[in-house]
């Protein structure tokens, strides 16, 4: 009795096996359908492997994304313009990773456990519409930096002697509110926030950190020795107190504002901010304070009349 209850046991299981797999072989004829007639877990799990290689190419975007910030410098020969089309650039790539991650919800409401109302897929829903409205958001901001600039260089100035340009004024507070807007949304997303600086310089046979404001002024002639001494202090305070500082601010002052873009070099360009926008250790009576590549207008470096 048990020799025959383990013969059908295993002719059964054979049965079964057969049939699976010739339902497995006429489905791989026709790849369309396989997703279709699998049901439950089966579909599920293809589900979660598209997932998962979406996941993986958002991913290798992201990491190209900030190699692509990180990458683009200002030579003498770029001009305002190409900047602006470079913010444009990666406010398309995050429109792209937003359509990309709207893929991956919808192809998450499969039947069984992962049906439109699982939990599977309510949380994937809930992960997604978080991520777009992050890179909604990113994206509003680049879009505004995208429109900054014209077609003359980053480093081009006004070269009669004793007069500066002034700044677009509109265009430097869009820029500011999308510097700040920026700073905001990725503390919001959970990056480490930052900190503004408190370095007092006393370098360079007594550069101050007053000195680095000394070519900002659009009203008389600069100082043999003040170039340098601005690109000592400029060298001394990082790209993340800068901004940390931008962000701590209210706003810009009423205008006018009294400089616009400092050309240190050829291949440098400073976007110059209120003082109040910086550290007190970076302040004095009529300090501008600047931040290192943009695009908006440049000014000839000059020494205010009083500082």
């Amino acid at each position: 009795m048990k020799r025959i209850t383990l013969s059908a046991l295993l002719m059964t299981l054979f049965l079964l096996l057969s049939c699976g797999s010739g339902q497995q072989a006429a489905n791989s004829g026709n790849p369309g359908t396989a997703g279709v007639e699998q049901q439950g877990v089966g579909s599920l799990s293809a589900v979660l492997m598209e997932v998962g290689r979406s996941a993986e190419n958002a991913f290798y975007s992201f990491l190209e994304l900030l190699s692509d910030t990180l990458g683009f410098t200002a030579k003498s020969t770029t001009k305002k313009s190409d900047v602006g089309d470079y913010f444009n650039s990666l406010g398309e790539k995050l429109g792209k990773a937003s359509d990309e991650l709207e893929e991956v919800a919808k192809n998450s409401k499969v039947e069984g456990e992962g049906a439109k109302d699982g939990a599977i897929a309510v949380a994937i829903r809930s992960a997604v519409d978080s991520a777009k409205t992050t890179l909604s958001t990113l994206k509003t901001h680049l879009d505004s930096l995208g429109q900054v600039g014209d077609a003359n260089k980053v480093g081009d100035a006004n070269t009669v002697q004793g007069v500066g340009t002034t700044p677009d004024e509109p265009k430097l507070k869009a820029a500011y509110d999308a510097f700040k807007g920026i700073v905001e949304e990725s503390v919001n997303a959970g990056v480490v926030k930052l900190e503004t600086g408190n370095t007092t310089l006393k370098a360079n046979e007594g550069a101050d950190n007053k000195d680095g404001a000394k070519i900002l002024s659009t009203n008389t002639n600069p100082d043999a020795g003040d170039v340098a001494k601005a690109a000592a202090i400029l060298a001394t305070v990082s790209g993340k107190e800068i901004l940390a500082s931008l962000a701590a601010a209210n706003n810009l002052p009423a205008s006018p504002l009294p400089a616009a873009v400092l050309a240190v070099e050829p291949s440098s360009a400073f976007l110059s901010f209120p003082a109040s926008a910086f550290p007190l250790s970076l302040r004095t009576t009529s300090t501008i304070a600047f931040i290192p590549f943009t695009s908006l207008s440049t000014s000839v470096p000059a020494t205010p009349a009083a500082f």
